[in-house]
């Protein structure tokens, strides 16, 4: 990734203070040598009568371990007490709380005398609950229970909850059988810029269109506590505790849920290569003249493209703590696997060390626990050309960047290096569009060749085309939200600037299709049929045949007709010119044509430009959809801005917009008001 994925907007940062505990309230005591309970080590571990809870940290520089550390919160009326003070062994600190109320929510910190006399308030590592004062907007418009971040408090706060009713999970999540790593069609989302009520609701009301769609695995970008509410997600700082903007441990469990019962993996996007200030290891020796001192971060990145404070995966607790993590998000979240960010930088304090990290982690905190879950790798980097294939034979995926050929392809221009042979191989997941990557549909708009900039029809037509010759291709594949409806404002524009080109708005929130029509217009709906189509022939009607190799494929870099050949199973044709006709000629054999119906092919076709075809041996009827917009779109649930804060009004569409009557005044989708 690049630097441009520190995206981070409206991040409310907490001035930490110097010490909000009095530590005037406690004598200065040396800690009791005792050793901790077995198995405890890091993190928070409960009870199994409901009532109990062990609390651990580690608490040391590199060289010296901290003087005394306190337990402040609730149960000490955020007042430091002797009563609280850990026990420590070696350079960890722990403490057994009992007579707890099973099911109750508890709020702590702890509080740290470092040796040198330096006083912090930090939260647990192992988290899986924090609370911040940025809750007060959308964590707590999501869930108005949410306990109020207490006073006393300093940065992140711990919540805890000794016997915790488990969630039911079904029986399709119980049994699920996750589709074949080679066989992968992904959809890539934001949560927050795909959903109505931006939330985790608005996500699984939308599940019949992923569905529909065909694809068999989301992937969410980061989900972990990251900084600020309204963020991308890869400034990270608790690793156990999913954000509470987008909503509550339910709402992502059921939202899980509901993707198993439709036959759909989750997957989760993970930035392990590092983490921001917030996070209680680094606040505890921060960056700046204290970083040296610290054992869990590098001082210096010893690989390319660092962004925030690099873990030092070199360090025994920071390596343990990630293998606890994918162990967790597998076996309490039930999610089907990861992508890891930035994997070339999960090095220890040298250079060339991630690779060895990364086998240790897929063995020991992914097939330990799942031996079928996927760890998928955004593995770039200077060595990348040596290193992929080892982690590839090894049984890991790796992203495959394949996005400029689809680029030429979309604009319809034909030359070197618009060849799809790269997006044609098991152990990779390639893609036409990601997160990272222009839309194409933007580029054809602006610099397509010939009437592909002006003629609306022409450039949707090339959607599915590109899509078809993505999908069903050799190995795992990836879609990024809206791509299958032809989606056209730049990754660097703004909801109120859509026009605008500007990196500043990269991760800002985009113009919505639903507020835009895009779910009512002919040739959008026909750009996502096909593209449904096209990817449920993979996934649904005919998986087997995709799960070998093609027996013959066209697609070198320049060439106008391109064609897939898949035994005597599939054969798919297409034009990607933009003037002339092109003629195919299908292979020996019966065949049906697939998206005209199944019906019965004849032995040459003439496709105009942008036309694809897909050819089976046995007629096999293609999905249709009657209306994608009124079975799976409902409007954005609230509609406010600050302009007219405070009030509602009547919510009406006109030509596929939404407004808002109030009184004698009409507003846009943005607030504004329209004349």
């Amino acid at each position: 990734m690049r630097k441009l994925w520190i995206c981070l907007v409206e991040l409310c940062v907490l001035t930490m203070s110097a010490q909000s505990a009095n530590w005037n309230d406690v004598k200065d005591v040396t800690p009791t040598e005792k050793a901790r309970p077995a198995g405890v080590s890091n993190g928070i571990y409960y009870g199994a009568d409901g009532t109990s809870v062990t609390l651990c940290t580690y608490a040391a520089s590199k060289t010296q371990s901290a003087k005394r550390v306190f337990l402040l919160g609730d149960m000490t009326n955020w007042q430091l007490s002797a009563d609280y003070q850990l026990y420590k062994d070696g350079n960890y600190f722990w403490i057994t709380l009992t007579g707890l109320t099973p099911g109750q929510e508890y709020r702590f910190q702890y509080a740290v005398e470092r040796a040198d006399g330096v006083k912090k308030q930090i939260s647990d590592l192992y988290s899986e609950k924090v609370l911040h004062p940025d809750d007060q907007y959308e964590p707590k418009k999501i869930d108005p229970n949410l306990l109020d971040y207490p006073s006393g408090a300093d940065g992140y706060v711990t919540v805890i909850q000794p016997g915790k009713p488990e969630f039911q999970w079904s029986d399709a999540t119980l049994h699920f059988q996750r589709p074949n790593k080679n066989n992968l069609v992904i959809y890539e989302l934001w949560i927050y810029d795909y959903t109505e009520g931006r939330s985790l609701k608005g996500l699984t009301k939308r599940l019949d269109y992923i569905q529909n769609l065909g694809v068999n695995a989301v992937e969410l970008m980061p989900i972990c506590e990251f900084d600020g509410n309204y963020n991308w997600g890869y400034s990270p700082n608790h690793y156990f505790a999913p954000d509470k903007a987008y909503g509550t441990e339910e709402m992502y469990k059921t939202f899980i849920d509901e993707c198993h019962k439709r036959g759909i993996a989750v997957i989760l996007d993970m930035v392990f290569n590092h983490a921001t200030g917030l996070n209680p290891m680094n606040k505890l020796y921060p960056y700046g003249s204290d970083l040296a001192n610290n054992p869990w971060f590098n001082v210096t990145a010893p690989h390319s493209d660092n962004v925030y404070e690099d873990w030092n995966h070199g360090f025994e607790p920071a390596h343990e703590m990630f293998i606890r993590a994918l162990k967790y998000w597998l076996t309490e979240y039930k999610v089907d696997g990861y992508r890891l960010d930035l994997s070339h930088g999960l090095c220890s304090n040298q250079a060339n060390t991630s690779v060895g990290n990364l086998k240790d982690y897929y063995d020991k905190g992914v097939k330990a626990v799942s031996p079928d879950a996927y760890m998928i790798l955004e593995h770039w980097g200077s060595n990348m050309g040596t290193e992929r294939p080892q982690l590839v034979s090894y049984g890991m995926q790796c992203w495959n960047n394949t996005s400029n050929a689809y680029c030429q392809t979309a604009m319809g221009w034909l030359k070197d290096g618009d060849g799809f042979g790269d997006a044609n191989k098991d152990g990779y997941v390639s893609y036409c569009e990601s997160h990272d990557e222009e839309r194409m549909q933007y580029k054809a708009k602006k610099w397509g060749n010939g009437d592909l900039q002006t003629n609306t029809a022409a450039r949707l037509g090339r959607v599915a085309e590109n899509v078809a010759f993505n999908v069903l291709l050799n190995g795992s594949h990836m879609l990024w939200m809206w791509e299958e409806i032809g989606y056209d404002f730049s990754i660097n524009c703004d909801l109120d600037n859509p026009n605008a080109y500007n990196e500043s708005y990269r991760c800002n929130k985009k113009p919505r299709p639903e507020l835009r029509g895009y779910f009512t217009k002919a040739e959008r709906v026909e750009a996502f049929t096909k593209c449904a189509q096209v990817i449920t022939l993979r996934t649904q009607l005919m998986p087997s045949v995709f799960e070998g190799n093609p027996t013959s494929v066209s697609i070198a870099s320049g060439k106008k007709l391109r064609t897939i050949q898949w035994g005597s199973d599939v054969y798919v044709a297409a034009n990607f010119d933009v003037t002339e006709n092109q003629v195919v000629t299908l292979p020996s054999g019966t065949w049906y044509d697939y998206l005209g119906g199944a019906t019965r092919a004849n032995g040459t076709y003439t496709l105009a430009p942008g036309e694809l075809k897909v050819f089976t041996a046995t007629a096999v009827q293609a999905p249709t959809f009657d209306n994608i917009e009124k079975r799976d779109h409902t409007p954005i649930e609230e509609v406010q801005s600050d302009n007219v804060q405070g009030t509602k009004g009547e919510k009406f569409f006109e030509n596929g917009q939404l407004f808002i009557r109030r009184g004698e005044r009409v507003y846009d989708a943005r607030g504004m008001r329209v004349e």
